[in-house]
């Protein structure tokens, strides 16, 4: 079988489809395939939150990608609205971590120090400069203020991003990638409609990497980790300004005025898709315990998402160590969104073989530096 295209990229959610548009935009062929529709996964489910800082516990390569990665949004958001007519709602807000006891303080006022020490923005708010800012929130013991923690509205940024890949590469939606095979310098890719060949091979299906057969192997396994969320429309005006994460909930609010509650992380759930009464109810208490104010809002709806994992809940971005042909771009677990135009880079730059900042390395399945990279 002739190679009919220079890349396959399996999977259709924000990191293969920003993949596939700027390979497309290099030149590269490039064939997408998405078992689905495009970005109506992981990619979808999400809150949106562009949490460097804040997913982050120390320095480190991982925190490095992050940061890295944030700060290609403005760039992003303009590019996207540009090629698709898409606003992806990046906001101007950033994220108040609070903290409810003094092991709270003491632990993010730490995070402050170094963050501050990496060049970052993190400030220490008192109770009541956080009750100023935010009067919808319980009393808290403090604050501490990421500005640059931002977020955008996931469902949009999916769909301008497969706009683009539209834009600049063939798309093929409703066909699954079941199997690949490496041979005589290519990849033949089975699907479930038939076959297909490359030169490379891209593996960006989210949590369904793990289901696909093939010659390449991943450093770590990757696996769902169920996430539920649900909306909530205060009654009355804008219930908060900034995203707020304390306790087991995270708060993000939206230019429509609606607030989204998460997340629940429930490994062992597998591909279950179903929202329960249990987690609705966790999620709705760690909410107004955190913002009482949010009582009297209506459920707007809920829905859950699989983030892809592995063990370490770091990703895999780069070549395969045997197999150079096929090229990982998965396992990003809570950061899909925050991460996707730093992977979409990296695999451009591992298939053009450009010259890489030396903390990509570390993500690459041959580079795994264990204890460099930081944890989510």
């Amino acid at each position: 079988m002739e190679a009919t295209h220079d890349v396959i990229v399996a999977g259709g959610g924000v990191i293969g489809a920003a993949v596939a548009w700027r390979l497309g935009e290099q030149g590269e062929r490039v064939l997408l395939l998405e078992r689905e529709q495009m970005g109506q996964g992981a990619s979808a489910a999400a809150a949106g939150m562009l949490g460097a800082q804040h997913e982050t516990e120390e320095p480190g390569d991982f925190f490095q990608l992050c940061v890295q990665s944030r700060a290609m949004f403005p760039s992003l958001a303009a590019e996207l609205m540009e090629q698709t007519g898409v606003d992806i709602e990046l906001s101007t807000q950033g994220t108040l971590r609070i903290a409810r006891g003094e092991e709270d303080v003491e632990r993010l006022r730490a995070a402050g120090e170094w963050q501050r020490a990496t060049g970052n923005r993190a400030v220490w708010l008192g109770p009541d400069e956080v009750a100023a800012r935010e009067p919808a929130l319980a009393p808290t013991r403090g604050a501490l203020w990421l500005p640059d923690d931002v977020h955008v509205r996931a469902p949009r940024m999916a769909q301008a991003l497969a706009r683009a890949a539209r834009r600049h590469a063939r798309v093929a939606e409703g066909e699954a990638v079941l199997a690949y095979r490496v041979t005589g310098g290519a990849v033949e890719v089975t699907t479930t409609r038939g076959h297909h060949r490359a030169s490379r091979l891209v593996l960006a299906a989210g949590a369904w990497t793990g289901t696909i057969a093939g010659d390449a192997a991943p450093p770590e396994a990757v696996g769902p980790v169920k996430g539920q969320l649900l909306c909530l429309r205060p009654d009355g005006a804008p219930a908060l300004r900034s995203t707020v994460a304390g306790g087991a909930v995270y708060l993000v609010p939206k230019t429509d005025g609606t607030v989204i509650v998460g997340a629940t992380q429930e490994p062992e759930a597998g591909f279950a898709p179903q929202v329960t009464a249990r987690a609705m109810g966790q999620l709705l208490g760690a909410a107004l315990d955190v913002a009482p104010a949010l009582a009297g809002a209506t459920v707007e709806r809920a829905w859950s998402g699989f983030r892809p994992t592995t063990p370490s809940k770091l990703p895999i971005i780069g070549p395969d160590a045997e197999h150079p042909e096929v090229l990982w771009a998965t396992g990003h677990h809570r950061n899909g969104i925050l991460l996707a135009p730093v992977t979409a880079a990296m695999i451009v730059a591992a298939i053009r073989g450009e010259e890489v900042p030396s903390h990509w390395a570390a993500f690459a399945p041959a580079g795994r530096r264990e204890g460099t990279l930081g944890r989510a």
